[in-house]
């Protein structure tokens, strides 16, 4: 049985390469420049726990707000109830379901600005280095100690993401009844 010359190694390696190469400029995918295509990154987009319900017990889901380490902005969004794809989840929440829509009056050409929230529409915070006080708004309505605790700690995760020196702070809550609540970190499930 008479066989080839034997390939050495390196040649081997070399055809290889040289195969590949040619497999792969086959593809026919043209070559470009630069593509203009918008901005620039801007890298993932900020999150905060905001605490809902599932059978009774609370649970932390990340969700996507304008300013993550701001109380103001997480209670705000825990104030718009969950999300369809939350309801779907089975998580619900016994704060006000949605924030009502506020009349505001068409600008003219000469306003830029719409009509800031009247006070009682608005979350209102407070803050010393390791308390928080929140005054919710008037739709919240009365508070119960689940409720509470969904407030207390939606504001306290999103107060400590942006102070890494802190391991806790103390939220007290007062509702529309004028009826305070107070809690920490400590009664929170992880998210």
């Amino acid at each position: 049985m008479k066989t080839g010359p034997l390939v050495k190694p390196a040649r081997a390696a070399a055809l290889l390469v040289a195969a590949s190469v040619l497999l792969l400029s086959a593809c026919d995918i043209p070559t470009t420049g630069v593509v203009e295509a918008g901005g620039p990154a801007s890298g993932i987009p900020p999150t905060v726990a905001i605490y809902l319900i599932r059978d009774g017990a609370l649970v932390a889901v990340d969700r996507t707000v304008s300013d993550a380490g701001e109380p103001v902005a997480a209670v705000e969004s825990l104030l718009k109830g969950p999300t369809p794809q939350e309801q779907r989840e089975q998580l619900t929440t016994e704060l006000a379901r949605q924030v009502p829509a506020t009349t505001v009056p068409t600008p003219s050409p000469a306003e830029s600005a719409p009509a800031d929230p009247a006070p009682e529409e608005q979350v209102r915070l407070m803050a010393e280095t390791d308390r928080l006080r929140l005054e919710l708004p008037v739709y919240a309505g009365k508070l119960t100690p689940l409720a509470a605790n969904q407030v207390i700690c939606t504001a306290a995760r999103a107060y400590l993401l942006t102070r890494p020196d802190l391991d806790s702070t103390t939220v007290t809550v007062t509702d529309a009844a004028g009826r305070t609540f107070e809690g920490g970190v400590e009664r929170c499930p992880e998210p």
